[in-house]
């Protein structure tokens, strides 16, 4: 290879390199932006939701100094109600002193 070739080699080289650059540039700069946008919209619904739930009185928000809230409590109430039975059969084995006598017993019909 002659310097021409090596040299029409690099500038080849260095001008896809600086195309390449440019639409990375713009189409990241074009994702950034949307992602930007979508981010402030979710932020003012999320903010706009969690007014809902103070106004309703289900939570509290813990606010800082600027009023931005920080944090919530959330206010709830439980009421327990239940009931409940037992019941068992029992079995009478004649003649049975001891724990061991029991399975002697069963086995025994």
């Amino acid at each position: 290879m002659d310097l021409v070739n090596i040299v029409s080699v690099i500038v080849s080289v260095f001008i896809g390199a600086i195309v390449t650059w440019f639409v990375a540039r713009v189409y990241y700069k074009k994702a950034g932006d949307a992602l930007r946008q979508e981010a402030t919209e979710l932020r003012r619904l999320t903010k706009l939701v969690l007014h809902g739930l103070e106004d309703a009185g289900l939570i509290e928000l813990n606010r800082d100094a600027s009023g931005t809230p920080i944090g919530l409590i959330v206010k709830m109430s439980v009421k327990l109600r239940g009931s409940g039975s037992m019941s068992a059969k029992g079995k009478v084995i004649h003649g049975v002193t001891e724990a061991s006598d029991v399975d002697a017993a069963k086995n025994s019909g």
